[in-house]
């Protein structure tokens, strides 16, 4: 399980860098994720993803504040929803639609109420 743990971790890593430089893709969730599969797999990884300049600049002040700026809320949202709509519109079992609508409303609820909005700098 740890190393399931760790390769989760890097794949998440190499996500998250790719969706930097996306603008499709976000990079603070999948930075998250990195940094909860190595919390459970590796110390060292953990540590040395969480001191990284790359994940001091995208997600530290998201979890310390529990603030983002809108922009990226937007853009987070927005990947989410698209990345939802393709199997809401394809698939045609209404228990599966009914959980990707509840997953839909969570998101929105999520960067709605729990994340509150940096302000400018």
């Amino acid at each position: 399980m740890r190393f399931v743990s760790i390769m989760l971790g890097w794949v998440f890593v190499a996500i998250g860098v790719v969706g930097a430089f996306l603008p499709v893709l976000p990079t603070t969730p999948f930075l998250l994720l990195a940094a909860f599969f190595f919390a459970h797999g590796s110390t060292k990884f953990h540590d040395r993803l969480t001191q990284s300049d790359f994940y001091v600049k995208h997600v530290q002040s998201t979890i310390q504040n529990g603030q983002m700026p809108i922009k990226t809320k937007i853009r987070i949202v927005a990947t989410a929803y698209t990345m939802l709509l393709i199997p809401l519109i394809t698939i045609d079992v209404f228990w599966i639609r009914a959980v990707i609508i509840g997953c839909m409303i969570i998101i929105l609820i999520t960067f709605t109420w729990f994340i509150k909005n940096k302000p400018a700098d």
